[in-house]
């Protein structure tokens, strides 16, 4: 194995062998084999990261991974293998390294691949699925996806991928390398790269070297007795002190000119002063004919043949000469500009090819580049067009390498290779030719990569330099990068400029430009329209794109005919195989259902179509939703693992938005656990995500009042909840959270019998006449407010029709009801009427059977009240092991409790139904048996302990 572009013959430059084991060693590589032996033994161990391999050509960068995969396979490890090429495509080295394992093996991978298999389909072509617009960053979907194909292929073992020259890999690589890089540091998964470091990006290198878990070693040249040393063994035998002293003197430490210097002096009886002089008088032996064959094969280079090698029959249209030539010119070339590499040819090293075509004439190389890409474009193989137009670019013919750049810019644009199109639209701009083309082209990309801004920017510079299509497909582009900005008056401008204004697809960027800013009767207007005008034309996207507009401009007033929309569109796109556009019109469709309950299968579907499909953001979407439903029906404990599978996977894929939901989600299950710290942080993260939507800044106050209000401090909770729905009043675009209702019950029950404020009736008006309604939990709950209310004006046959109305409608949502029932049942106690005690006894024992000892304490304190106290046996509160182990007992950890919430002994003594002496006794007992001095020390001691794993 070689350094570089091609492969050698026999040993790599600075093997030698090891007499005890028989095995290659190297020179001068102590150090370095030391730390690659250390790096495979942790993936052994179970610790991953990136070893990544830097030096010049022909340093033995090869040699190194040769290595690091001889011992993992000797280990038991699995090791894959690929190497990125001059001009080679969209994440090919990744691919070569999977495709040979895969063909042999196969990988079934299950559910947890599922999602990822249609981003893997750019590397395994035989799970390529449909190729659809995402707003995750294909990279980031690629790089998690083979972070899990990685983890199911090596069955737990461990693996080690090498990939060699990436300093020739294409940009979408090397971001999947960049993800890996801080992916694997934690799986038994070793990355093993080598580049050459002055032909790798800076921003690279330093992005790699700075990931946890990556060793970078940088490979020196050798000092001269170790030349001398590497010069025997690449001889075989024992050279002449003036022999070894002109190797020393010429190759100048670096190992490949070593082997090269050596061969030469035994084969030729002379050393040639460099690499280059040495190739110049190679060709120089050669016949005319014979060396025009190796220089079209430079101008070619290596890999735009078949197999990587040298096709002689490829070289024969190049050149014009016969078969027989082109066999005999390469032949003569052996061994010492070309080698034998299994069925084909191969160029000594890269630097041999480099050198003969510098050696090539100028104006024959240019007529030499233009005749290959016409055979390359003739031939068809799937990097041809990318080197044909390297070559025309080359040879000076910019049209048509630009148009070439162009249509690969495009396709990959396509399949979401975003930073491989991109270099390619760098490259067709670089021509100077079709330059219009190449900017819409642009404008694409910069708002697929979120970077509309920029796109605008650019866009603004051209539009009126654009003309006919061209100037209204740029229009379109804008518009679509104003819509992503969410501004929506620009998205209007721009396509009022397009002109025009009976197209399907501007209608319905019009419609989205006029629903988001809440112009919903315009926007249902263009909706309409676009639905008759795709339905005209058969533009079935346009028409499920249009649909789902208008679904939701009506839906908040009608709520079946919304779903009929909904339900087209699903239908159509089934019908066109347009799977993004069904995905989106199942989950509005489950949006209508969850109105009614708190969980609903069509949501499964949609997350099951998602899945098939790689569409991740949306799963994430799916998986959102479901765990708000588990929240509402079994409590936030139940949501918790769902909701933080859901914040994690949302992070890696670099989704703030949707992290940002699913923090929220999580932090009201630290606050149920009075895990204030954990509560907070979350908190502050999920609000410190800058596209994090409208409800979680509202309601992170909220979550603050929900501890207390699961505590039954409805005093404190009451100003925190006033503070986050403040927030949410007036925002259309907000989704009609649960809290809702509970924020108007519990203003009714805290308003004061003799408050002429009417602050009850402001805040269950204000729900009434709001969409949120549209909900069954807030109709629900908002009945139980009608009830207190009633109840508090002695209509007490109002109160129990309005309490049995809301018990009707959240049937469904278990938790949430109990836990609205008992703000309700309360006001029932207090103010006289209907019969709460049966309710809260079926209520104290859900909250008891599921260990929500708040609640449990909540409905005691209320049948206490209500004339029908319960007994419980002592010592039931759990108790964490370390102050269970200090002799804390089930009744003083329920004392410390409620002390670390700030109550004082006689409040303690009030909620648990004892005499303050009892309670100075408990916590006199906690102070002595957990060591501390006073209440802020217990304080802090408890929170110590809930801190622990």
């Amino acid at each position: 194995m070689t350094d570089g572009h091609g492969a050698a013959a026999g040993r790599d430059a600075t093997a030698q062998r090891d007499p005890v084991t028989g095995r290659d060693g190297m020179v001068g590589r102590e150090a370095e084999l030391a730390g690659v032996t250390a790096l495979v033994d942790g993936v052994r161990e179970g610790r991953g990261g990136v070893l990544l391999v830097l030096g010049e050509a022909g340093i033995g960068k090869s040699r190194l991974l040769a290595e690091a995969a001889r011992h993992a396979r000797d280990a038991g490890l699995l090791v894959l293998t690929g190497r990125s090429v001059e001009g080679g495509g969209a994440y090919r080295p990744l691919a070569e390294a999977l495709m040979g394992h895969l063909r042999q093996e196969g990988v079934g991978g299950g559910a947890e691949l599922g999602p990822y298999r249609a981003a893997l389909g750019r590397l395994l072509p035989e799970w390529a699925g449909e190729a659809s617009a995402t707003s995750v960053d294909p990279v980031l979907v690629l790089g998690e996806g083979l972070v899990r194909l990685l983890w199911a292929l090596n069955g737990r073992r461990g693996c080690v991928v090498v990939l060699e020259d990436v300093h020739w890999a294409d940009p979408d690589t090397l971001a999947v390398l960049e993800y890996l890089a801080g992916a694997v540091h934690a799986c038994p998964v070793l990355i093993a790269v080598s580049a050459r470091e002055e032909e790798s990006p800076p921003q690279l290198i330093d992005r790699l070297a700075a990931r946890p878990g990556t060793r970078t070693m940088r490979l020196e040249r050798l000092v001269r007795d170790g030349v001398k040393v590497l010069a025997e063994r690449c001889a075989g035998a024992a050279l002449p002190e003036r022999t070894l002293d002109l190797v020393a003197d010429k190759s100048d430490g670096l190992p490949l000119l070593v082997e090269e210097l050596v061969a030469g002096d035994l084969q030729a009886g002379v050393v040639p002063p460099t690499l280059a002089g040495m190739v110049t008088a190679r060709l120089r032996s050669l016949s005319d004919e014979h060396r025009r064959v190796l220089e079209a094969a430079a101008v070619l280079g290596a890999e735009a043949m078949l197999g990587g090698g040298l096709d002689w029959e490829l070289l024969g249209k190049v050149t014009g000469l016969p078969d027989g030539t082109v066999v005999r010119a390469l032949r003569a070339a052996q061994p010492r500009l070309v080698v034998p590499a299994g069925d084909t040819l191969r160029w000594r090293h890269a630097l041999t090819r480099e050198a003969v075509v510098a050696s090539t004439f100028p104006p024959e190389r240019a007529a030499l580049a233009r005749r290959a890409a016409d055979a390359l474009l003739e031939r068809g193989g799937p990097d041809d067009d990318l080197h044909a137009a390297e070559l025309f670019a080359a040879a000076g013919d910019k049209d048509r390498a630009a148009e070439i750049f162009l249509r690969l810019a495009k396709r990959d644009l396509d399949r979401g290779a975003l930073r491989d199109a991109g270099a390619l639209l760098e490259r067709a701009g670089a021509t100077a030719a079709l330059q219009a083309a190449v900017a819409l082209e642009r404008i694409r990309l910069l708002t697929l990569l979120g970077k509309a801004d920029t796109a605008l920017a650019e866009g603004g510079r051209l539009i009126d330099q654009a003309t006919g299509d061209d100037h209204a497909l740029l229009c379109v582009r804008l518009a679509d990068a104003a819509i992503s900005l969410r501004r929506w008056a620009d998205a209007d401008r721009f396509l009022q400029r397009a002109g025009r204004p009976d197209d399907p697809g501007i209608l319905v960027l019009t419609a989205d430009a006029a629903f988001g800013p809440g112009d919903l009767p315009r926007a249902a207007r263009l909706a309409m329209t676009a639905i008759d005008q795709a339905r005209a034309n058969g533009r079935p996207e346009a028409h499920c794109r249009a649909l789902v507009i208008l679904g939701r401009c009506i839906f908040r007033h009608d709520v079946a005919a919304a779903r009929t929309f909904y339900e087209q569109a699903a239908q159509i796109a089934a019908e066109h195989g347009l799977r993004p556009w069904r995905i989106s019109a199942l989950i509005n469709i489950a949006t209508v259902e969850l109105c009614a309950h708190p969980l609903t299968p069509i949501l499964d579907q949609a997350r099951e179509l998602a899945v098939d499909t790689g569409r991740l953001a949306e799963v994430i979407t799916t998986d959102l939703l479901n765990a708000e439903g588990v929240l509402l029906v079994n409590g936030p404990h139940a949501a918790a693992p769902l909701a933080r599978a859901t914040a994690e996977h949302a992070a890696r894929l670099r989704l703030p938005n949707l992290q940002a939901v699913a923090e929220l989600t999580l932090a009201h299950g630290h606050a149920a656990d009075a895990d204030i710290g954990g509560m907070q942080a979350l908190l502050d993260s999920a609000t410190g995500h800058p596209e994090a939507p409208a409800e979680v800044a509202a309601l992170a106050p909220v979550v603050r009042g929900f501890r207390f209000l699961l505590d039954g401090d409805l005093h404190a909770a009451g100003p925190l909840f006033d503070a986050g729905m403040k927030q949410l009043e007036g925002h259309c675009e907000a989704a009609p959270v649960p809290h809702w209702g509970l924020w108007a019950l519990l203003r009714t029950v805290l308003a004061d019998r003799t408050d002429r404020d009417d602050r009850d009736d402001t805040a269950r008006d204000l729900v009434r006449g709001s969409y949120v309604v549209l909900r069954s939990v807030n109709r629900g709950v908002l009945h139980y407010a009608d009830a207190v209310a009633a109840g508090r004006a002695e209509r007490s046959g109002e109160a129990i029709e309005h309490m049995a109305a809301g018990d009707a409608l959240l049937a469904e949502h278990h938790w949430w009801r109990r836990l609205c029932r008992l703000l309700a049942m309360q006001a029932a106690i207090t103010d006289g009427w209907g019969d709460p005690v049966p309710g809260l006894r079926a209520d104290l024992a859900a909250f008891e059977e599921t260990g929500q000892h708040r609640l449990a304490r909540t409905c005691r304190d209320l049948l206490r009240r209500a004339g029908a106290p319960t007994r419980r046996s002592r010592g039931t509160h759990p108790v964490p092991t370390p102050l269970r182990a200090a002799g804390v007992t089930g009744r003083e950890m329920e004392v410390l409790t409620l002390l670390a919430h700030g109550l004082t002994n006689r409040q303690i003594a009030q909620r648990l139904f004892l005499s303050p002496r009892t309670i100075d006794t408990h916590v006199a007992n906690l102070l002595t048996k957990t060591g501390a001095t006073d209440r802020t020390q217990l304080r802090a001691h408890l929170a110590a302990t809930a801190a622990r794993p």
